[in-house]
């Protein structure tokens, strides 16, 4: 297929330049562990699937390598059919050189949306028309590796009533190489309801490393899900009250935990994904993204998250922009949302912390504070949650029931009892240096005997301490706002003042 007039790669956040200079039928390194090259599925017993794959303005040549990848790598008994939803794109690719590309391949079908209606509700046109007893929603700038597809269909012949993604290898956005990480992680969420990865315990990486098995995971990273149908519609499918993308993957691992199923990852089937930045702002929407993604994780939230949502409201309620209320239409589709828990007979949320993700319990502090993911800020593109720790209000940085204790000369940090209010100018005072709204410096300073204060910055560095040689570890380095081993994510800020007005209000409409 030509590309007449291709935006620049810029429009697409994806070296769309090596794109199309790669072959759509490229060969790929097999990511699986090795025992899932001799696993043998019955084809004849898997269900046939519907695979969707929406897109909006998509770097052509990477959707046509999605297409040749599924086309390619997937047994033609099982793959009964690929539905494209163009979501209103105006680049002049995706037009007519695309429907003369897939006019002669009798199981692609495209569909147009005739006004800009989002990821969720484009997967859920293309989902209401699929013939096959599974479905798999796919993201556009994805590209499926070998032997990926019997696995998924084989749990749900197992198992139909779980919902399925693939393990997740990153694709690069700008040499577009496959990274499998040799670390293994499970999907988790943060109280701002944010998708995080969370590394599963060593034992279940080395039981999936061997045996190929699959692993469960409290949420859902949504570039990639697999389900039966008739069970995707009957615990409610998509949340269509939710505009254009943002939360829906959170929403449907909750809703498939709390309602009798599960969510999976599946080992051996393999997807590439690109981690690209997305725009500021949603075509077709009104406000910025963050103000629609907010907007759909207040449903979230209020439908799912019962009285936890106080932590939910307490994360974001610091910052003006997400001060948003949903207006008549929405509570109304918000209710029937709720009607649909009742009627599923769905479990609560306590029970999904305590059975599903019970690390989740370690629960920010009431107050107003800063509550701090000890995480580089330039790992991955991931958010990793490791040990939290907190920045109380009066400076004091707390690890459970300890505090961080400063021990200069010497630049290490330690964990000691924590202080009367009376020495924490002695003991260490820390403050945040913000850079943005979540990253930034983390500060502390001391006053010394003489009356001088003196500060220092956190920074990253390769441990020379016996106990820990050449761990990555944090300690006292002169402050430098250009070091970037000095820039922390910070996971949340926390004010709970606002809290009781958005909780009664929700409690009041519901």
């Amino acid at each position: 297929m030509s590309a007449p007039h291709r935006p620049p790669d810029s429009h697409y956040n994806i070296n769309v330049t090596l794109s199309d200079m790669t072959s759509l039928d490229r060969e790929l390194p097999d990511t699986r562990p090795p025992i899932c090259a001799k696993l043998k599925y019955d084809i004849k017993s898997l269900p046939k699937v519907s695979i969707v794959i929406p897109f909006f303005n998509e770097a052509p040549t990477m959707l046509l390598r999605n297409i040749h990848s599924i086309l390619n790598r997937s047994p033609d008994e099982l793959l009964e059919e690929i539905i494209l939803v163009d979501d209103l794109s105006y680049d002049a690719p995706l037009m007519e050189p695309l429907e003369r590309f897939i006019k002669n391949i009798p199981r692609i079908s495209l569909l147009r949306n005739d006004q800009r209606s989002g990821l969720i509700v484009s997967r859920m046109r293309g989902a209401r028309i699929a013939k096959a007893p599974a479905i798999i929603f796919l993201d556009a700038h994805s590209e499926v590796n070998e032997g990926w597809l019997e696995p998924l269909l084989d749990q749900l012949r197992k198992n139909p009533k779980q919902v399925l993604q693939p393990f997740i290898d990153g694709v690069d956005n700008m040499n577009l190489q496959f990274s499998a990480p040799s670390v293994y992680f499970k999907g988790t969420f943060s109280w701002d309801l944010r998708y995080t990865w969370t590394k599963i315990a060593d034992h279940e990486q080395e039981r999936a490393v061997e045996t190929g098995e699959p692993f469960i995971t409290p949420t859902l990273v949504g570039c990639a899900l697999a389900v039966m149908k008739d069970y995707f519609f009957d615990i409610g499918s998509f949340d269509e009250g939710m505009y254009v993308w943002g939360g829906e993957n959170i929403e449907l691992a909750f809703r498939a935990w709390m309602c009798g199923g599960k969510a999976v990852t599946v080992t051996c089937s393999r997807v590439g994904h690109v981690f690209k930045q997305s725009p500021n702002k949603f075509d077709g929407t009104k406000g910025s993204k963050e103000e629609t993604v907010q907007k759909n994780l207040i449903r979230v939230a209020d439908v799912w998250m019962d009285g936890m949502r106080k932590f939910f409201y307490g994360t974001t309620l610091m910052f003006d922009f997400k001060r948003l209320k949903l207006g008549p239409a929405d509570l109304k589709t918000l209710r029937e949302r709720t009607e649909l828990r009742k009627k599923l007979k769905c479990h609560n949320f306590e029970w999904y912390l305590y059975n599903v993700v019970p690390e989740m319990l370690d629960l920010p502090p009431m107050e107003k504070d800063y509550y701090v993911g000890m995480t580089y800020f330039c790992f991955e593109h991931k958010i990793i949650p490791k040990n939290n720790f907190a920045i109380m209000k009066n400076g004091l940085m707390t690890y459970r029931d300890k505090c961080v204790k400063i021990n200069q000369p010497k630049p290490y940090l330690t964990l000691a009892e924590c202080p009367p209010e009376s020495e924490i100018d002695k003991f260490g005072k820390w403050d945040l240096v913000n850079y943005g709204m979540n990253w930034g410096g983390i500060k502390v300073s001391i006053v010394k005997d003489d009356g001088v204060v003196v500060y220092w910055c956190i920074v990253q560095v390769t441990n020379a301490m016996p106990q820990h040689r050449s761990e990555q570890m944090p300690q006292l380095g002169t402050c430098d706002s250009s070091d970037s081993f000095q820039i922390w994510s910070f996971t949340y800020a926390v004010d709970f003042t606002l809290v009781p007005e958005y909780m009664s209000v929700y409690e009041q409409k519901l």
